[in-house]
């Protein structure tokens, strides 16, 4: 064996891999060198990017959940708390000088169905609304119109019940429409001007389109959107997500769900609302004699009414003058406590006779005849 050569092409084998490798480790750098310069060219494009998308964030809207409440005016407030009542401020809200109270009231539909605790908000009004959702509409069996705030003629009725009265609401409940309180300087942005209709995009999971918004501009307002409680929970959003106007001269790209930063979040109104059918033979009582806004006297009758248990005493007093000389009429609450009166006769449902749920149940159950 040739020792010399067999060392000489050991050491030219090692001599090509080393160089192999070098070579090898050149490219790498250059792949290296090219990929940075990409990353740098990447970044300064990333970085731009999220510059506009914070310019197009800071003109996206914060939206509110406007849970179901009541705004009231002096006179009913008087009835349901007592003369001269000044409510407690609770909470300052996200427009300026608007405020939750403390108070809160019953609503009570045709169904005789309540729901407690609805909040009271502020500064008072000239005239009463209620707002509720499409669901607390179902719950209470009121029909109430979307309505903008204030259009309230020919909307539905209620009865408010306070600690000191309850009031007879002829009209006055109302569905929120979608809606935007817009500075003048964002209507200056987007080109909108007072009641102008818009859509609205809402990213995320549950993301939609609403349509139909009115923008309500005004210099003293803070930009933000009012949607119901039905609304937010079709959208899957809470109170603060930043939504954004789709038919402005200025629209961002789809990104996820944003959430305005913590001194951007509106308020969330308290509320502690539970709802069930009204079986308080006191509050029934004050229910069945309410007659127009009279308040109650000190034995929990309206002022205008006299008590009627009897069903012909009911049929006779339905209809009659009131103190105010204006036509009024009562109708009759049949409850389980009223059903052994109806033993013989039965019980005619008119239009003016209440069979509470759990008395037709229980009249049924009894075999007691129901006509309708």
């Amino acid at each position: 064996m040739d020792t010399e050569k067999l060392i000489k092409d050991i050491v030219k084998s090692v001599m090509a891999k080393l160089n192999e490798s070098q070579s090898q480790t050149a490219d790498s750098s250059n792949i290296t060198n090219n990929t940075n310069t990409n990353n740098k060219s990447s970044s300064n494009t990333s970085s731009k990017l999220t510059t506009t998308q914070v310019v197009a964030s800071d003109r996206k809207v914060v939206c509110s959940i406007s849970v179901r409440h009541v705004h009231l005016c002096r006179e009913h407030l008087d009835i349901l708390y007592g003369k001269d009542y000044e409510p407690t401020i609770l909470k300052e809200l996200y427009q300026p000088g608007n405020y939750a109270y403390k108070e809160t009231l019953t609503l009570v539909g045709p169904k005789l169905n309540a729901i407690q605790n609805v909040r009271i908000l502020g500064p008072l009004r000239s005239k009463t609304q209620v707002e509720l959702a499409k669901t607390d509409c179902i719950i209470l069996g009121i029909d109430a119109p979307v309505r903008p705030s204030g259009v309230l003629e020919g909307s539905a009725s209620c009865v408010l019940i306070g600690p000191k009265g309850a009031v007879y609401l002829k009209e006055g409940v109302i569905r929120a429409n979608r809606h935007i309180h817009m500075s003048q300087d964002d209507a200056d942005y987007f080109g909108i001007k007072d009641n102008d209709e818009v859509d609205v995009r809402v990213s995320g999971p549950k993301g939609l389109t609403f349509n139909n918004v009115q923008v309500r501009v005004s210099k003293d307002f803070v930009t933000e959107m009012h949607i119901d409680t039905d609304d937010g929970n079709a959208a899957d959003i809470a109170t603060g997500t930043l939504v954004e106007i789709v038919n402005a001269s200025c629209i961002s790209p789809i990104v996820p769900v944003q959430m305005a930063d913590s001194n951007k979040i509106p308020p969330t109104i308290p509320d502690n609302s539970i709802s069930g059918e009204i079986t308080d033979p006191n509050i029934l009582k004050n229910i069945n004699k309410i007659t127009g806004s009279q308040p109650l006297n000190e034995s929990g009758v309206s002022s205008s009414a006299s008590l009627n248990t009897s069903q012909s005493d009911n049929t006779n007093a339905m209809s009659g003058i009131n103190n105010l000389g204006t036509a009024r009429t009562l109708k009759t609450v049949i409850t389980v406590a009223d059903l052994d009166n109806y033993k013989s006769t039965g019980i005619t449902i008119t239009d003016n006779v209440i069979l509470s749920p759990l008395a037709k149940d229980e009249a049924i159950a009894r075999g007691i005849k129901i006509n309708y």
